[in-house]
């Protein structure tokens, strides 16, 4: 008896504890996994299951918050705090709506105002001092104030890019009007003439021998050694065809059966 007073199996349980909790057997996560309609049926039972051990979980929470009794020391304690909290939150809100209300212009701040007010007016006096010295530049003549140095050294070196321009321009038109054909360019003209008159020399011999060539018989001409070679063979070859020829007509008049071997 003393060991079932100790048991916690035994002790008082709430309501909403005091219920048999539905789990899947080990098994049944491998089982049923067919097509048949046993397995179907199976497992559709076991999502019912599964819905309604969700359904009653929720009924016993719902039950256990609305149920409960008087609270605990840590949960007034947990209370307390939360009140505490909740003052500095509304005394942080307070501040702020109370700040929405303030001229901050008029509050002036002290020492930070005025040295903000001295910035501000700095600034305004050194953008009029820009703004002064940008409308008198609009009045300067670059052209006419010179810079000095660097206006005459930029000056020289424009004239003398428009002298060589103007050379080279010069230069560019007096070659139009020279006959390079009979400017003949010396040494290189008279040797590229020899190189061509060559050229139409040796092209005019070419001309002719062609020329020469299509009027030659290459059966008459003879070819001499070698064309009286190429014809004794010739005439050998044609012996030897005439021979076999003469053989095989010989050889149709033979008579086998009466040759009796």
């Amino acid at each position: 008896m003393s060991n079932q007073q100790n048991d916690p199996k035994f002790d008082f349980k709430a309501p909403e504890e005091n219920r048999k909790k539905w789990e899947p057997k080990k098994w049944e996560n491998q089982a049923f996994q067919g097509v048949s309609p046993f397995d179907f049926a199976m497992r559709q039972k076991n999502e019912k299951k599964k819905q309604q051990e969700k359904m009653a979980e929720a009924k016993a929470g719902m039950y256990n918050y609305a149920g409960k009794g008087v609270a605990t020391m840590a949960e007034s304690n947990a209370k307390k705090v939360n009140e505490e909290y909740e003052k500095g939150k509304q005394a942080a809100r307070q501040m702020k709506e109370d700040a929405k209300h303030v001229n901050m212009a008029a509050a002036g701040f002290g020492v930070e105002q005025a040295a903000r007010n001295a910035d501000f007016e700095r600034e305004k006096a050194w953008k009029e001092t820009k703004r002064q010295e940008k409308d008198n530049q609009k009045d300067v003549n670059m052209a006419a104030s010179g810079f000095g140095v660097e206006h005459a050294a930029r000056k020289a070196d424009f004239d003398r890019d428009q002298g060589w321009k103007e050379t080279q321009r010069k230069e560019k038109d007096n070659q139009k009007d020279v006959n390079m054909a009979a400017a003949g360019f010396g040494v290189e003209h008279a040797a590229r003439k020899a190189d061509f008159d060559r050229d139409q020399g040796w092209k005019v011999t070419q001309r002719q021998e062609k020329d020469n060539q299509k009027d030659v018989n290459m059966a008459a001409a003879g070819f001499g050694v070698e064309h009286a070679a190429r014809k004794a063979d010739f005439d050998r070859d044609q012996d030897w065809k005439e021979a076999k020829r003469q053989e095989k007509a010989k050889q149709s008049e033979f008579d086998m059966a009466k040759a009796l071997f």
